[in-house]
């Protein structure tokens, strides 16, 4: 009787470790393609978009730059409200990315949903050689007839001629805005 403590002494000391070994050479071998990697899981999960929430212009704002922030948050609302024309119309006809192709991308994916959603969060405005350059951050989301829902996030600094007095869009950098593809 008193060889059974002694057994089951040995006994945790010995499979703790070998459980500990077995559960970490599990959870290596899943991040392994090649290594017990499993290929016919669920595909590869989006990080959640992150909850944005919209800004307000600092009082020192001057007026053309308070304006082209107000710009960036119209296209914001045309986008969720799906009005391409009211878009369009803050998007200069010679945006180098080509206007044509910003209105196809912007009809087909707008004309293929039953409801979106756009947030804009201004995160700087700057001036400077006769541009102004407004950097947002941005989450939108798109409801498809089938139910399906595209959501998105991205960082997109909108660049406008101050020399245009309606200050339209006339080009871009990071992301697409709104995640229009194809522009």
């Amino acid at each position: 009787m008193n060889a059974l403590p002694s057994l089951l002494g040995a006994l945790r000391v010995f499979a703790l470790p070998a459980a500990a070994v077995l559960l970490l050479g599990a959870c290596a071998g899943a991040t392994q393609p090649g290594a017990g990697a499993s290929l016919s899981g669920p595909a590869a999960v989006k990080p959640p978009v992150p909850q944005l929430v919209p800004t307000q212009p600092p009082p020192d704002l001057g007026s053309v730059e308070r304006f082209a922030w107000q710009q960036v948050v119209h296209l914001g609302a045309a986008f969720a409200a799906g009005d391409v024309e009211g878009f369009l119309a803050r998007v200069s006809r010679g945006f180098y990315r080509s206007y044509g192709t910003l209105e196809s991308s912007l009809n087909g994916l707008l004309a293929n949903s039953r409801a979106r959603s756009a947030v804009v969060a201004i995160r700087q405005v700057t001036e400077e050689e006769g541009r102004v350059s407004v950097r947002a951050e941005w989450t939108r989301s798109v409801t498809f007839p089938d139910g399906s829902v595209d959501a998105r996030h991205g960082e997109t600094v909108f660049l406008f001629l101050k020399s245009d007095t309606s200050l339209r869009l006339l080009d871009y950098r990071g992301d697409a805005p709104f995640a229009i593809d194809g522009i």
